[in-house]
C-alpha cells in the first residue's frame, strides 16, 4: 500500500469558497419578486400559518437609501434548532420529503439573497422567548463573517414592532438593490395579482395574503372561478387523470381545460383583452402541491401555440412525487417534463388542444358572418384619412413615416358603433384604441330608447355620423388636458339636455 504524501495530511479543500458562493448565489435565477416571496409563503403555510403579511417600504437615513420587504406569519414559529439553520444553505428539517412544498432546504437564503444584500429572520413561539439571526453579503463577502451566528433573543415587544401578528416568524429582507429604480405602486399591484394566481388554491381554501394591507385576491387563469379577473369560461369534456407508477406506490396527474367564452369576449379592445389575461397567455397552468411553480406551452407534443390558442387554458395537477418526472427546479418556479412523463400525456393533451384550437376558429368565423357594418361606419372610415390624426394613438407615429396604403388607402381610423348600457347619463362614450375608434351608444338613454321602440333599433345613417363626428372630434383634442374636463362636461350636459327635450 502506498504511502501517503504530506500534501494528503492536511486538511480537504472545503466544499465552497463562503466569500464566492455568497455572491453568486445571488443570481439563482428568480425569475420575478413574487417567484421570490413564494418561497417564504410557501414556508409560512407549512408552518400552519393562515395569514401573511407583506409589507414593502422605503427607508432613508442621512444619505442611506433603502427598500425593504418584510414577510410576516401568524405560523408556530420555528424552535431554536430550526431557527439557527434557518438560513443555512442546504439544511432542511424536512430534507427530500414529499409531503410538503419544501425539499432541499435552499428556499429562504436563496430566494431573499436574491433581492437582499441582507436578511433577518425573526421567529416566536407562543409562550417562548423571540429569537432572531442575520445573514449579510458585505460580511461574507468582505471576510469578517464566515458563517451564521447563533440566534440572539429579544425583547417581545421589539418583536411586536415587527409582527402584526405578535407571533410566528418574520423575515425582513434589507438592501434591496435589485429593486432600487422600482416604483412601489406598480410593483406591489403586479405582485398582488402574481401571488393571487400562484397561491389561488390556498387563497380559495380560506388562507389570507395581503401585499401592503390590501388583500391578495384570487386569480383563475382558466377563467372559471377568480375573483381579481375575468369569469365565464366552461369546462372542456371532463377531468383526465393519469396513474404515475413510482417504486413504491402511484400517484396521480390531474389534467383540466376550459373553453373561453369567444362570442362575448372577442370584442374586448387589445388593450382590454392583455389587461385581463386573454392575449399571449395560452399554454398550460402546472400546480404543484396546490401551488402553481410554472406556465407555459407544455405537453402539447407537435401542435404549436397559435393566436386561436389564446381562447382555451389547460391545468396540469400533480403531487411532490412525481417532481423527478416533472423535472421541478429547486426554486420550485420551472418544470423540464421528462420524457417518460411526456409519453404518458402528451398524445391526450395534444388531441384536446387541437379540438380545442379547431372550436376557436369556428367561434371567430361564426362571430364575423354575425357582424354587419354599418353604412355609417364605412363612410367615416373613407374619409378619415382626410381629418387631423388624434395624438393619443399611435395613428400619428404611422403617419410620420413614408405613407403606405392599406386596403387601397392612406391609413386611417376604424370606427365601430356599439350599444351598450353606459355607468353614466351620457348618450355616447368614445374609446379610442391604437387606430380603433368604437363609440359605446347607451342602452338607457331615451334618445336610444325611443330609436328601440319606433324604428326597430336602427338608427338614420345621418345621425350616426353626427355621433360619431361629435365623438371623433373628442379623440382628436384628447391631448389636451385644459379640454379634458370641458369635453366630459359637455357631453354630459349636452346628453341631458337631449333628455330634457324626449321627455
Amino acid at each position: 500500500m502506498p504511502k501517503r504524501s504530506a500534501a494528503h495530511e492536511e486538511a480537504p479543500p472545503a466544499l465552497i469558497v463562503p466569500e464566492n458562493f455568497i455572491q453568486a448565489t445571488r443570481d439563482s435565477g428568480y425569475k420575478t419578486l413574487g417567484s421570490a416571496l413564494a418561497e417564504l409563503i410557501d414556508n409560512a403555510f407549512e408552518a400552519q400559518a393562515t395569514m401573511v403579511s407583506v409589507a414593502i417600504g422605503t427607508f432613508s437615513e442621512a444619505e442611506t437609501y433603502d427598500i425593504q420587504v418584510v414577510v410576516s406569519d401568524n405560523g408556530r414559529g420555528m424552535d431554536g434548532n430550526t431557527l439557527a439553520h434557518a438560513l443555512q444553505f442546504g439544511w432542511s428539517s424536512r430534507f427530500n420529503q414529499r409531503n410538503g412544498h419544501g425539499r432541499y432546504g435552499m428556499g429562504l437564503p436563496n430566494s431573499s439573497l436574491s433581492h437582499a444584500g441582507r436578511v433577518e429572520v425573526y421567529s416566536a413561539r407562543r409562550g417562548k422567548t423571540p429569537a432572531s439571526v442575520f445573514l449579510d453579503v458585505d460580511d461574507v463577502a468582505s471576510g469578517r463573517s464566515t458563517g451564521i451566528l447563533s440566534p440572539e433573543s429579544i425583547s417581545r415587544s421589539a418583536f411586536r414592532e415587527l409582527s402584526p401578528f405578535g407571533f410566528g416568524t418574520v423575515v425582513v429582507w434589507r438592501k434591496c438593490d435589485r429593486l432600487y429604480g422600482r416604483r412601489l405602486g406598480p410593483l406591489c399591484r403586479r405582485l398582488r395579482t402574481e401571488l393571487g394566481r400562484l397561491f389561488r388554491y390556498q387563497l380559495w381554501a380560506g388562507k389570507r395574503i395581503t401585499v401592503n394591507g390590501e388583500a391578495v385576491l384570487p386569480f383563475d387563469p382558466l377563467f372559471e372561478r377568480g375573483e381579481s379577473n375575468l369569469r365565464g369560461a366552461q369546462a372542456y369534456g371532463p377531468e383526465l387523470s393519469f396513474e404515475i407508477r413510482l417504486q413504491k406506490s402511484t400517484s396521480i396527474v390531474c389534467v383540466r381545460f376550459t373553453e373561453l367564452p369567444v362570442e362575448h369576449w372577442h370584442s374586448f379592445s387589445n388593450q382590454e383583452k392583455n389587461s385581463y389575461g386573454i392575449s399571449k397567455n395560452a399554454g398550460v397552468s402546472i400546480v404543484r402541491a396546490g401551488r402553481e411553480i410554472d406556465q407555459g406551452w407544455f405537453f402539447m407534443g407537435r401542435k404549436r401555440k397559435e393566436n386561436y390558442d389564446d381562447w382555451w387554458r389547460c391545468e396540469v395537477r400533480f403531487e411532490p412525487q412525481l417532481d423527478e418526472l416533472f423535472g421541478v427546479t429547486h426554486t420550485k418556479q420551472e418544470i423540464h417534463p421528462t420524457d417518460t412523463l411526456l409519453e404518458v400525456v402528451v398524445p391526450d393533451m395534444e388531441r384536446i388542444g387541437r379540438e380545442l384550437n379547431a372550436l376557436a376558429r369556428k367561434a371567430f368565423v361564426a362571430v364575423k358572418k354575425r357582424t354587419v357594418r354599418r353604412e355609417s361606419e364605412k363612410i367615416a372610415e373613407r374619409h378619415d384619412n382626410l381629418i387631423e390624426p388624434p395624438q393619443s394613438s399611435r395613428l400619428d407615429r404611422v403617419l410620420s413615416r413614408p405613407l403606405t396604403r392599406r386596403r387601397g388607402r392612406i391609413p386611417g381610423l376604424e370606427y365601430r358603433i356599439k350599444l351598450q348600457r353606459l355607468d353614466s347619463d351620457c348618450l355616447y362614450q368614445p374609446q379610442l384604441n391604437d387606430s380603433e375608434l368604437t363609440v359605446l351608444l347607451n342602452e338607457a338613454h331615451p334618445f336610444i330608447r325611443r330609436i328601440h321602440s319606433e324604428k326597430k333599433g336602427t338608427l338614420d345613417v345621418n345621425i350616426e355620423l353626427m355621433i360619431l363626428a361629435a365623438a371623433r372630434a373628442e379623440v382628436t383634442l384628447a391631448n389636451h388636458k385644459q379640454t379634458r374636463a370641458w369635453r366630459e362636461q359637455f357631453r354630459q350636459s349636452w346628453s341631458n339636455i337631449l333628455t330634457t327635450y324626449l321627455t
